[in-house]
């Protein structure tokens, strides 16, 4: 089962930072998820919101500001007690610091329908420079996210966020040609992942926090986890017996 550290290891360092994706490496992560957003000199941030303000602590929308300016923030967030700071990373950064990934989820944030071709494109063009395309799915909880993907892309592999809380989320992630099902906890089911499973998709359950949370993805049979906690989770996992 794949492990992927959600935003690098978002419980335990600071949030989609080349320190935190760092970190997730030295405790043995090979997998990273990570949110993507278009900065105003049209380099993608990475960065989970549509500002800088919870992770940062100032104010504005990630778009107005150029990747040097995201840089030079401090991202430590809620781990005040990081000896460093860390800034707001691009895409590229993080992909040349981690080229041998076992596999990306980047995720495209909501954005302005004309910006979602250009972040797209960037997006196609970065994967294919680094060599990881083959190991990149690229998921939303924007069905027009994915599709404006597919039209730039018609061969990467995508993703549907959603809640899952019916069989119509499976049904619209096949209409949108997706090879992958993202699934909550909190909302998803057995008899759901059941039907994704059925109809070929590939699912990555999250978050798996806790032991009781990853027990139950576990049982659910997903092919992988998302976890803000990948030390804990990653313990957890090699200890579970295989499968017979």
């Amino acid at each position: 089962m794949l492990l992927f550290g959600h935003r690098g290891a978002a419980g335990e360092a600071p949030e989609n930072t080349l320190a935190g994706f760092a970190y997730a490496r030295h405790v043995g992560v090979r997998a990273f998820e990570l949110d993507i957003r278009l900065a105003a000199d049209g380099e993608l941030a990475v960065l989970h919101d549509e500002s800088p303000l919870r992770t940062t602590g100032v104010p504005g929308v990630v778009g107005d500001f150029t990747a040097a300016q995201l840089a030079a923030l401090d991202a430590r967030g809620v781990h005040t007690g990081w000896p460093e700071p860390a800034g707001i990373p691009t895409l590229a950064q993080v992909l040349a610091a981690h080229p041998d990934l076992d596999a990306y989820q980047i995720e495209i944030k909501r954005a302005a329908p004309a910006a979602l071709p250009v972040i797209c494109r960037k997006l196609a063009a970065l994967l294919a420079e680094a060599g990881v395309k083959e190991r990149v799915v690229v998921s939303s909880f924007e069905a027009e996210a994915l599709a404006a993907m597919a039209a730039v892309d018609p061969g990467q592999a995508l993703a549907y966020i959603g809640a899952y809380d019916s069989p119509a989320w499976v049904e619209r992630a096949v209409t949108l040609g997706c090879v992958g099902a993202c699934i909550p906890l909190k909302s998803g089911t057995q008899a759901v992942v059941d039907a994704a499973h059925a109809a070929g998709l590939q699912v990555t359950g999250w978050l798996g926090n806790s032991e009781d949370d990853l027990a139950r993805l576990a049982t659910w049979g997903v092919e992988s986890i998302t976890s803000d906690f990948p030390s804990r989770a990653l313990v957890y996992l090699a200890g579970r017996p295989r499968p017979r």
